[in-house]
């Protein structure tokens, strides 16, 4: 009988103990007295057997998110202390089915929480702690989750399921954070929900040219269309579909691509001019090796040529226009020069060269003084505007040398030189 009443004893004592030991740490709460209270509380968790003490886990919650906001208390700190406080809270209502000390708060501390880690989110990115950043915005994305997913409601704030802000701040830390895979994640959740509007075109810029990047051809083909729905003013969508097939190396493909993106973005001046340019490099690059024969390419140039100064607003594909005229007549020309046989047919091929030649000397010299007026309505011309009004004028000047027209080669020599002086 002795034995069993100490054993008796010993437990009640133990009970009071605790129980004496959770009133402390909430006598320290009271008291504003935080860092004690945290102190006290980890301590009082050290014992396993408290793990089910659901009244300890608020406390700890309770504990942990007050101190975070005590003043000097380092950005680091906070995180964890807010963070932590989140799960403990979480904890409680796991052992409390009742969930008495959260109903008579109305569950305001998951909104401190979610209010606490979106402003220190905002504080690590202020100072450039990009990486803190991105942890506490995706803090407060988990407790705002929580709130929604218990149908917690507060008069003050109403929180939604997609908040674009939050959302935006998460992946612009991420990015900063050198996280992409982590960026994309976030952005997806502004696309897939058909987000829209002026502050949102970078989302899909910066998803679109990821795919691209990472040849994903499922998801960025899916990516564009949306994104040409949204923001279809927006040259970048059709130049990444350029980039995309002259990857593989498919020049035929190449041309196919660009002539369905004209047939269907028809006022796009850039990319009729981007088209252009790839056929002039194809003819005239480092690498190219055009037959003087193969006018058909020439003539495709110039087509393609024609459509973007329709609608330049500029010089550049006049200018572009006029360097393809000249060096084609110089081509032919060349080509007239080099047939030196008295057979017929040699003789007919370099007539032909020549008659050719002409023709495209004719065009530039129509295209040059365009080009010409152009730069001159400018008055002060920038550096590389004053070159390429130089170019044309040297282009008019050997043309007209080559017709014998010495009085209009002179005329435009002295213009050339008159140019050095503006």
């Amino acid at each position: 009988m002795k034995k069993f009443y100490l054993l008796i004893s010993m437990l009640t004592l133990g009970i009071m103990t605790q129980a004496q030991d959770l009133d402390d740490i909430r006598e320290l709460l009271n008291k504003s007295k935080f860092r004690e209270a945290k102190a006290a509380i980890d301590a009082y968790l050290t014992n396993p057997k408290n793990n089910n003490k659901s009244d300890a886990w608020y406390y700890k919650g309770r504990a942990y998110n007050s101190l975070s906001y005590e003043a000097g208390v380092p950005d680091a700190e906070i995180l964890n202390l807010r963070n932590e406080a989140f799960q403990a809270f979480k904890k409680y209502q796991q052992l409390d089915d009742k969930d008495v000390w959260m109903k008579l708060e109305n569950y305001e501390s998951y909104l401190n929480l979610y209010g606490g880690l979106y402003d220190l989110g905002a504080r690590f990115y202020n100072s450039k702690n990009f990486d803190g950043a991105l942890q506490s915005f995706k803090g407060a994305g988990d407790v705002k989750d929580y709130i929604l997913m218990k149908k917690y409601e507060y008069p003050q704030l109403k929180l939604y399921p997609l908040d674009t802000s939050l959302v935006l701040n998460t992946a612009t830390a991420a990015i900063q954070s050198k996280k992409t895979d982590e960026a994309v994640t976030y952005y997806r959740k502004l696309t897939d929900a058909g987000v829209g509007g002026k502050d949102y075109e970078e989302v899909y810029e910066f998803l679109v040219d990821h795919y691209s990047k990472k040849d994903d051809e499922a998801n960025l083909a899916a990516m564009i269309a949306q994104a040409k729905k949204l923001y279809p003013s927006n040259e970048f969508w059709t130049d990444v579909e350029v980039r995309q097939v002259g990857k593989k190396g498919d020049k035929a493909a190449l041309h196919s691509k660009y002539e369905e993106l004209i047939a269907n973005n028809p006022e796009n001046f850039r990319l009729k001019y981007n088209y252009a340019v790839e056929l002039y490099n194809e003819l005239y690059g480092r690498d190219a090796k055009p037959s003087i024969d193969d006018m058909a390419s020439r003539e495709k140039l110039s087509t393609a040529l024609k459509a973007a100064i329709a609608q330049e607003k500029d010089n550049e594909a006049t200018m572009l226009m006029t360097n393809h005229l000249f060096n084609t007549a110089a081509d032919l020309l060349n080509a007239s020069n080099t047939i030196k046989s008295t057979k017929p047919e040699e003789v007919k091929k370099k007539n032909e060269y020549k008659a050719q030649s002409n023709k495209f000397m004719d065009e530039c010299i129509t295209y040059s003084e365009s080009a010409m007026k152009y730069y001159e309505g400018l008055g002060d011309m920038k550096p590389v505007q004053k070159a390429n009004y130089k170019i044309v004028l040297g282009y008019l000047s050997d043309i007209y040398s080559i017709k014998n027209n010495a009085k209009k080669a002179a005329e435009y020599e002295a213009k050339n030189k008159a140019a050095d002086k503006l």
